[in-house]
């Protein structure tokens, strides 16, 4: 299940995210790897059974309508929201976990802040605009993630390359 697909079958499945992709399922598990400066954004509706994944790479898509929303931390929330509650989901119980954001590439730029550190201040705002409370994080360092997620309950494990592994 990537970009733009419906709702996840049987609870044993594994649906793969990759890169400037979405999912949304009622069952099974969600995840994606290889997170440096992207991020993985988990939105759950524990109450209706209802998750989803996000892969974005970019803060906002200030109008790049050339690429998939997902590409985009603004537009790419925008989206799976919508998805999630096409899916069942309801707003007022739709919670966040977010993932990533790590300075894994130095562009060299002078203000200090790193694209992860961008894609984070993104999520965060627009999770923010939707009403949705982000209710756990594990972003920024310098080492990548993988993240899985537990459709139907939002339970996430996030695995990290120096060898943690944090329950979120």
């Amino acid at each position: 299940m990537g970009r733009g697909s419906g709702v996840g079958g049987p609870a044993g499945d594994r649906i793969k995210v990759s890169i400037a992709e979405h999912a949304v399922a009622t069952a099974g598990t969600l995840t994606t790897s290889g997170l440096g400066s992207c991020l993985g954004v988990a939105i759950y509706d524990p109450e209706n059974g209802v998750g989803s994944l996000l892969h974005p790479m970019l803060p906002h898509r200030d109008g790049d309508g050339s690429r998939p929303p997902e590409r985009f931390v603004d537009s790419g929330i925008d989206l799976v929201v919508e998805a999630l509650l096409d899916a069942g989901a309801a707003r007022p119980t739709l919670r966040a976990k977010v993932t990533g954001g790590a300075a894994v590439v130095d562009f060299g730029t002078d203000d200090g802040e790193s694209i992860g550190d961008r894609n984070v201040a993104a999520a965060e705002e627009v999770l923010a605009e939707h009403g949705i409370e982000v209710v756990a994080r594990e972003v920024g360092g310098g080492c990548g993630r993988t993240m899985r997620v537990d459709a139907a309950t939002g339970a996430t494990l996030v695995k990290r390359t120096d060898g943690e592994d944090i329950e979120l």
